[in-house]
């Protein structure tokens, strides 16, 4: 019997670790399953639709961004969003093209483009967001070379890149939407009480800014004499060019009047007006993206409405100055 007792205390013994066991996997299961459906519920409250903050505004699939204000104190700036929940559109802007583009007083993006994008992308019920980026990423030059299509928007960093304008180098590249600002007038800038030829260039050294349609190649097709003839620099900005007339480390700059308005106080323009454009300023993106169908679905909204022409009537009040210039000369519509 005392054998026989001792076999089943041991039988007892062993068996109370092995249930304990069982009982502490199946609580542990438990507690995973219900962890995976609070995780599951959470998922499925948030919005199909991405937040995305650009500039200080949030786009939330179908949520206006924060708007603009006037041209000393404009508020973030985001372009729009629609109520679709589709696909989201992302179109570069940059920061120093007078009253088309411009950083305000609070170090905010603004201008007639964002408004612009705004107008459309709302009129198109299409869901858009703007962001700032440098213009060489959307279509660059070197010294010597033939200009050609910018990183950023070859690898589809974004969708577009606003306001550019056609010529034939860029459209052998991209695809453009229709134009909304006509063809800006291209001039020599000398500084202002220097000795120059407007007609004669040779052996001078002319300067131009990165990426923009005004390049050397652009000056060949001119009348101007020694036009392949010259030293050639590049600069990335308005303001760096200006300082290398200003200075003499070049000669000239061969840029639009626009581009350099706010040097109008120190620079002097040639009699002749220049061009080598082919269309006016457009939405310019990969030739094998649908972004300028909505573009221009959007665009021909906000003609027909007169919607377009209230935007570009009110672009001197809201971002005009001395500096940037007072209108947008729009196209006719």
């Amino acid at each position: 019997m005392e054998h026989g007792d001792s076999k089943v205390d041991l039988v007892h013994r062993n068996e109370a670790p092995a249930s304990r066991i069982l009982i502490v996997a199946v609580g542990i299961c438990a507690l995973i399953a219900i962890v995976s459906v609070i995780i599951a519920a959470v998922a499925l409250s948030r919005p199909s639709t991405p937040n995305i903050t650009v500039n200080g505004g949030t786009v939330n699939g179908g949520t206006k961004g924060a708007s603009g204000g006037s041209s000393g104190a404009s508020s973030a700036r985001a372009a729009v969003s629609s109520t679709n929940g589709g696909r989201v559109w992302g179109i570069q802007v940059g920061h120093d093209f007078a009253i088309q583009e411009y950083i305000n007083t609070t170090g905010y993006l603004a201008g007639f483009h964002l408004d612009l994008i705004d107008a459309v992308c709302t009129a198109a019920g299409a869901n858009c967001y703007s962001i700032w980026d440098q213009y060489t990423n959307c279509w660059d030059s070197e010294v010597g070379q033939h200009s050609h299509g910018g990183q950023a928007l070859l690898d589809s960093w974004y969708d577009a890149c606003t306001g550019w304008a056609q010529n034939v180098g860029r459209i052998q590249v991209f695809g453009f939407s229709k134009p909304f600002v006509k063809n800006a007038a291209i001039y020599l800038h000398f500084k202002t009480g220097s000795t120059y030829n407007e007609n004669d260039v040779t052996g001078k050294t002319i300067g131009f800014l990165d990426s923009w349609i005004p390049d050397e190649k652009c000056l060949e097709q001119t009348t101007v004499t020694g036009a392949n003839a010259i030293t050639v620099k590049h600069f990335a900005t308005t303001d760096a060019l200006n300082t290398a007339i200003q200075n003499g480390q070049v000669d000239a700059g061969f840029a639009s009047g626009k581009s350099m308005k706010a040097f109008d106080n120190v620079l002097t323009k040639s009699t002749k007006i220049y061009s080598c454009s082919i269309q006016g300023l457009s939405m310019m993106t990969r030739k094998d993206s649908d972004f300028n169908a909505m573009w221009n679905r959007g665009f021909d909204k906000i003609v027909s409405n007169g919607k377009f022409k209230e935007l570009c009537k009110k672009s001197s009040q809201t971002h005009g100055s001395e500096a940037r210039g007072q209108f947008v000369d729009c196209v006719d519509t």
